[in-house]
């Protein structure tokens, strides 16, 4: 009979956790310069329009915005985390000659690419991916 130490098998566990993990995160330290533009289109039937978030990363600076029908307004509060998350929110108001809703941002880099959530509590969870231009 073959016996196999709980060692072993921890550090078999271990290996094969790593192996199915998905592609890492970027990290907040080596995230590229590069601008990021997610785009999506307007809800047929409701008041949610076509969108638009652009994030910006230039030597550690990082920014974005959510453009809407007739303007942009800044994303506040953004926040990249070491896991290469982030969030951030817009402030309600007038844009133009629109009114714009508050948004939360949310979203995660891995590599080059960015999964973004824009939300609101009007319209349901928005979601889009897009790829750095440097």
């Amino acid at each position: 009979m073959f016996s196999r130490s709980p060692h072993f098998l921890f550090i078999g566990m271990c290996a094969s956790l790593a192996a199915a993990s998905p592609a890492r995160a970027q990290s907040a330290a080596t995230l590229a310069n590069g601008t990021w533009t997610v785009q999506g289109r307007e809800i047929p039937g409701t008041r949610c329009g076509h969108w638009l978030v652009r994030l910006t990363n230039m030597q550690g600076s990082f920014s974005g915005v959510v453009s809407l029908a007739r303007g942009s307004v800044p994303i506040q509060n953004l926040a990249l985390a070491p896991d290469g998350s982030f969030s951030g929110t817009t402030q309600a108001g007038v844009v133009g000659s629109t009114h714009a809703r508050a948004y939360q941002v949310t979203g995660r880099f891995v590599g080059d690419t960015v999964h973004v959530t824009l939300e609101t509590n009007r319209c349901p969870a928005r979601h889009g991916v897009a790829t750095r231009h440097p």
